[in-house]
């Protein structure tokens, strides 16, 4: 995989063990604030490596390749 940082690596790491994350797992697991976590997510999910699933509070993400 091409990743961009340790960071989203990081997080696709998490989600191949969880099956899923959100946000807050992001925050936790990085030591970022919500709107960095936010950031990371979305240039995976513009890089094709994440699915966004749902909306604001209910928002979660999954790796592409699992249906």
């Amino acid at each position: 995989k091409n990743f961009q940082s340790k960071q989203q690596e990081a997080i696709y790491n998490f989600i191949e063990k969880n099956g899923q994350i959100v946000t807050a797992e992001v925050e936790e697991l990085l030591g970022v604030k919500q709107r960095r976590a936010r950031k990371i997510l979305k240039e995976m999910v513009e890089g094709g490596l994440l699915r966004k699933i749902g909306a604001a509070k209910n928002t979660h993400y999954i790796l592409t390749e699992r249906k």
